[in-house]
């Protein structure tokens, strides 16, 4: 067990380098440069005292952005081996400061959305699949085609119009209201809580239609098989076939499932954060790549990659937790 972490572990590592040196290339060759945008700036602030041409050739200097691709790669790496990724080209902080300031708003959401998401499309996953091409399974179906279907931007628009805009129940954008600051704590967090209903609908619903027709389409496998027979021929209940015996299997293809969603909400994350105003992760690196704040949209695309490895090795251990047949392997 141990050999098999190692080697997931490096093979991890050697995936991220590659992958953040793909990106940083990419992002280098975009016709969006947040140092030219700077330097016209400054330049047309000094009332043409300083050229254009001479500030961006020293911003580039300062940016370590006057070298080959593969120089200011390696140079980026390095850094980030020790922890620094470089200071924010937009806001002139450490990436590392900016990322520890706005995280928790990311987190909060996610867990939210994870439990909500989970808590909903497997039973009704579980629900369909027992009640297979009757009035509720199709129900189930529609739903969920519908939630797959739909894109993030179009549904927390649609959102918002009907619930901010036209019933007026819900806030239209933010995380705190105008009286926040007289708010005792338990309201405070009632006020976030109250602000991230849209956002957290929005992003769990992206999830929704997935993870439950996969519940559904195993389900089914399961309860076809011969020992769910054998269990029902014996007189057990119903509820205990399928949550003593079903569940447990139908555990073991979605252990592989959901260890995709974490990253995938975090990614999903850029587009609803920013329709929400949401100061998250996603908001700043929305920002970033489209301004070519290189440090910061780096720093979020080398996480994303670490969530997504780490993901994958937490799934590797969850498998052998509900397969013994692993744990023999």
């Amino acid at each position: 067990m141990w050999k098999f972490l190692v080697r997931r572990i490096l093979l991890g590592i050697l995936i991220i380098v590659l992958g953040a040196f793909v990106v940083f290339t990419v992002i280098r060759c975009m016709p969006t440069s947040f140092m030219e945008a700077k330097a016209r700036q400054l330049s047309a602030g000094s009332q043409g005292r300083i050229k254009y041409e001479d500030l961006l050739k020293q911003l580039n200097e300062e940016s370590g952005m006057d070298g080959p691709i593969i120089v200011g790669f390696g140079r980026w790496l390095g850094n980030a081996i020790t922890g620094d990724f470089g200071d924010s080209w937009k806001n002139w902080r450490p990436v590392t400061d900016i990322f520890k300031d706005v995280i928790w708003w990311s987190v909060l959401m996610n867990i939210i959305t994870f439990i909500v998401q989970i808590g909903i499309s497997i039973p009704l996953g579980i629900l369909a699949a027992r009640k297979q091409y009757g009035k509720v399974d199709y129900a189930v179906t529609v739903f969920a085609l519908a939630c797959i279907s739909l894109p993030s931007f179009y549904l927390g628009t649609l959102l918002k119009y009907i619930f901010a805009v036209k019933l007026e129940v819900l806030p239209l954008y933010g995380l705190f209201s105008n009286n926040y600051l007289n708010m005792t704590g338990m309201e405070k967090f009632g006020d976030i809580l109250f602000h991230l209903v849209l956002p957290v609908i929005t992003l769990a619903m992206l999830s929704i239609g997935g993870l439950m027709r996969y519940t559904r389409t195993n389900m089914l496998e399961v309860l076809n098989a011969d020992y769910i027979r054998t269990a029902r021929a014996k007189g057990l209940p119903e509820k205990a076939v399928i949550n003593k015996h079903a569940f447990r299997n139908t555990l073991i293809p979605l252990v592989s499932y959901m260890s995709y969603l974490l990253p995938s909400m975090f990614g999903g994350a850029m587009i609803t954060e920013q329709i929400f105003q949401i100061p998250g992760i996603g908001f700043y690196s929305y920002e970033a790549m489209t301004q070519g704040d290189i440090p910061f949209a780096m720093f979020y695309t080398t996480f994303m990659m670490v969530l997504t490895q780490v993901s994958l090795i937490l799934a590797d251990i969850m498998y052998a937790a509900v397969d013994p047949r692993v744990r023999v392997n």
